[in-house]
């Protein structure tokens, strides 16, 4: 049992002494204690010098607002009482490995035991990932697959769960549970697939529009059964919800369209949906509204005109699950959004490149709704992969003259986004500027529509119709 006193000495200009200080008063209110037991006229001299601090041995300055105790100031220690102002010396070393072993941790952050743990959770997507490639590549006509997909993903939830649940490690929990949303929906996949080859991809030739609604449905059940599980980081598994809810609705239209009509049509809603999803996340989120005004006519004793105010504790919940929410719902857009530009670059023509180019631009000028860094980087991330999927095609299919036209075309673009990036890190956005980028954002969701009206082909199928 302690004291509530902290033994320290003060070194001070004029001497030293010991002192017995509370450990629970903040600083602020003992430093002019201190000033009168340390010398005559400190006090005054501070005024003009800018006042005076305490300092550790390794010019570490105490924090006036708070206690001695949460600062970690025990008995015995001696403080340093300096002008505010006054240079600390740097530590003089009498052995030259120990100076470089200082230098080398002012470089950088020492291993610890979270980036062990970070690492071996990073490297256990190595082993799963090859697995998940070995499924794959059977395919459906080993029907051994799609039982083994279901297994692997089974127990991984059940893993993420035990994790999150029993050992109150909700990190193990969501990125294990992570882990088991591809493999949810391979095994969907290979459940219903055939093996014909109705697919537009290579590798993938057996994937079709049944095995994509399947695959999005096995995603969507296994999402929310990681999210009621694990409970922890949910924006993975609404990211999985979302990606398996609107592929479900993507493979139905492609069960009516070709590949790159139904991506053309995905592409578009995406874009038309960024908007609202904040306010579909403030909705499941259940973030309770403001307190309105009742009418006037109140009973007696009744409340005074306004409703009560939520709990603190409750509003911070509702915040906490709202933005994990919109977060995930912002990663599954971008995953949707990068695999309709991949079937547009790649079979959808030159339509659909000119709409991979029109959505990719909109997601980059939509990006500026959101405020905060993890709610803005998937729509940026989309947009910028969408325009790396649309050049590696466009180089595949150039000529040499178009390829030189490329890489000079990239190079201009790259400096100009550099020396945007570094003119408006210190200075504001013009608002002329913004404006055009409104301007500009609304001229490219209204020419959405009509690329791909073309991509769906209804411009000839007009024509046919009109003779």
């Amino acid at each position: 049992m302690t004291s509530g006193l902290a033994r320290v000495t003060i070194s001070a200009p004029q001497r030293r002494v010991d002192v017995a200080l509370p450990e629970q008063v903040p600083l602020a209110e003992l430093l002019p204690e201190v000033l009168r037991h340390a010398g005559e006229g400190l006090a005054d001299d501070g005024e003009r010098h800018g006042g005076w601090v305490l300092r550790r041995t390794d010019g570490a300055v105490l924090a006036t607002a708070q206690a001695l105790l949460p600062q970690g100031v025990r008995d015995g220690e001696v403080l340093h009482l300096v002008p505010a102002r006054a240079e600390w010396p740097e530590l003089e070393y009498d052995d030259v490995v120990e100076a470089i072993a200082e230098g080398a941790r002012r470089r950088g952050v020492a291993w610890s035991p979270a980036a062990t743990r970070a690492a071996t959770l990073a490297g256990a997507a190595v082993p799963l990932a090859v697995g998940l490639l070995a499924v794959l590549a059977a395919g459906p006509g080993h029907r051994t697959g799609w039982p083994v997909a279901a297994a692997v993903a089974l127990l991984l939830v059940l893993a993420a769960t035990a994790g999150s649940r029993a050992y109150g490690d909700g990190l193990v929990g969501a990125t294990l549970g992570g882990y088991a949303l591809p493999y949810a929906a391979a095994s969907g996949a290979l459940a219903v697939g055939s093996g014909d080859p109705v697919g537009p991809f290579g590798p993938l030739r057996w994937v079709g529009a049944p095995e994509l609604l399947a695959g999005s449905v096995a995603l969507l059940l296994v999402s929310v059964l990681g999210l009621l599980g694990v409970a922890s980081r949910s924006r993975v598994f609404v990211a999985g919800a979302a990606t398996g809810a609107a592929g479900a609705l993507a493979a139905l239209g492609g069960l009516f369209l070709d590949p790159a009509g139904t991506a053309a049509v995905l592409l578009c809603g995406l874009v038309f949906a960024l908007g609202g999803l904040p306010l579909l996340a403030i909705r499941l989120g259940k973030l309770p509204l403001p307190p309105i005004t009742l009418p006037a006519t109140t009973p007696a004793g009744g409340p005074d005109g306004v409703r009560d105010l939520p709990d603190q504790g409750r509003v911070h919940a509702a915040v906490t699950r709202t933005e994990e929410m919109l977060t995930g719902m912002l990663l599954g857009h971008a995953g949707l959004a990068v695999a309709a530009v991949v079937v547009l670059a790649t079979a959808g023509g030159l339509a659909g490149r000119l709409l991979v180019a029109v959505g990719c631009a909109v997601l980059l000028l939509r990006s500026r709704l959101f405020v905060a860094v993890r709610h803005r980087v998937p729509a940026v991330a989309a947009g910028l992969a969408g325009y790396a999927l649309l050049g590696a095609v466009l180089a595949d299919r150039a000529g040499v003259t178009g390829r030189l036209a490329l890489a000079v075309g990239g190079l201009a673009v790259a400096l100009v986004a550099v020396a945007a990036g570094a003119t408006y890190a210190r200075r504001p956005v013009s608002p002329y500027l913004g404006r055009l980028a409104d301007l500009t954002d609304t001229a490219l969701v209204v020419s959405l529509v009509p690329v791909a009206c073309a991509v769906l082909d209804l411009y000839d199928r007009a024509r046919g119709l009109l003779g």
